[in-house]
């Protein structure tokens, strides 16, 4: 499902404009990468949490030649699912 699909259906399901879903979306979307880039938790319940992770210095690789490349340390994006979503799926 993309973003027109979403909103159309989040449109639907709660009798807001199309625009209003929209801009719901995008707030939510926006709260959630501000949450994250600042280091903090958003738990949703009966989906998940997103969360940010360190990720150490390592050593790629360069897979056109080979040649090792130091990666530097950040920072990943990590979602967990719900126990109900993890049952759901299956």
């Amino acid at each position: 499902m993309k973003k027109p699909d979403l909103v159309k259906h989040i449109s639907e399901a709660t009798g807001l404009t199309l625009g209003d879903a929209n801009r719901a979306i995008k707030a939510l979307v926006k709260t959630i990468q501000d949450t994250i880039k600042n280091h903090g938790v958003v738990s949703l319940s009966g989906l998940g949490s997103f969360r940010s992770k360190p990720r150490k210095a390592r050593l790629g690789r360069n897979p056109k030649t080979g040649q090792l490349i130091p990666v530097p340390p950040g920072n990943k994006v990590s979602f967990k699912p719900t126990t109900t979503l993890r049952k759901l799926i299956q």
